[in-house]
């Protein structure tokens, strides 16, 4: 303290002066940037790049490949309420162009689900057209499950419209090898259905629980237990003195 008042009245000398800190220091500022020059093609090289565009833009509209991955996006679309719409036009052409998959895509999305689509860097590689055309059919062809759910989903959109007076949606007109194997699935999860229900009921057939497991007359029913006898016929003599059982206490 009296050396702090000694050097306040000049009696002593002051400290040397720190050292500025580095944060005190203010910062260089780092040199901007030299402005990156522009490719200024000559027209020439312009004519070049916009032919080799073209042409390949005119190859990948030649292979059917890409034709048939541009329908399914445009159908696609149409489900995609945040994509830009096609008109009716453009729907019913690629409609007409898929065929049966442009059905299965339509029953796909009727019943809830979604589907894939290749993307538009991709659609000029011949390989990934083709193969996403290949799966894309394939799915057509076996995927029952969809193709059940967009028939359900289908009949119950007809079904309310006819109700409130609305009008008729689009119908799903499911190809005819389709429907033979949906009718034929259907049976054949009645039949399953039908032979739980006869396990439960405790037949062991198809035959709703009426019939044995090879389908003969129904069992015989398990024999009743002896039947003990009659108090009518029950002995009647008196127990001999002396054998009584004891008295139990009055109450």
């Amino acid at each position: 303290m009296l050396s702090l008042a000694l050097r306040f009245f000049g009696f002593t000398s002051a400290p040397a002066p720190r050292s500025p800190s580095r944060r005190r220091v203010a910062p260089t500022v780092a040199p901007a940037p030299a402005p990156v020059a522009p490719v200024v093609l000559d027209a020439e090289a312009r004519a070049r790049r916009n032919a080799a565009l073209k042409a390949r833009a005119d190859a990948a509209e030649r292979d059917p490949n890409f034709r048939f991955v541009q329908d399914v996006a445009t159908v696609v679309r149409t489900y995609d309420p945040h994509s830009s719409q096609p008109s009716a036009e453009q729907l019913q052409l690629a409609l007409v162009r898929l065929g049966d998959v442009g059905t299965y895509v339509r029953a796909v999305y009727l019943g809830g689900a979604r589907m894939s689509v290749l993307a538009e860097s991709l659609r000029s590689d011949r390989a990934r057209t083709k193969a996403y055309r290949e799966h894309v059919e394939s799915l057509s062809r076996t995927d029952l499950d969809r193709w059940e759910a967009g028939a359900i989903a289908a009949d119950r959109a007809a079904n309310e419209a006819r109700r409130y007076g609305n009008p008729q949606p689009a119908p799903l007109s499911i190809p005819e090898d389709i429907r033979v194997k949906l009718d034929a699935r259907a049976v054949e999860k009645a039949r399953r259905l039908a032979e739980q229900a006869a396990r439960r009921n405790g037949g062991g057939g198809t035959t709703g629980g009426s019939a044995g497991p090879t389908g003969s007359a129904p069992a015989a029913p398990p024999a009743l237990p002896p039947a003990g006898p009659r108090r009518s016929e029950e002995s009647t003599e008196e127990t001999p003195e002396g054998n009584e059982p004891p008295a139990g206490p009055r109450r």
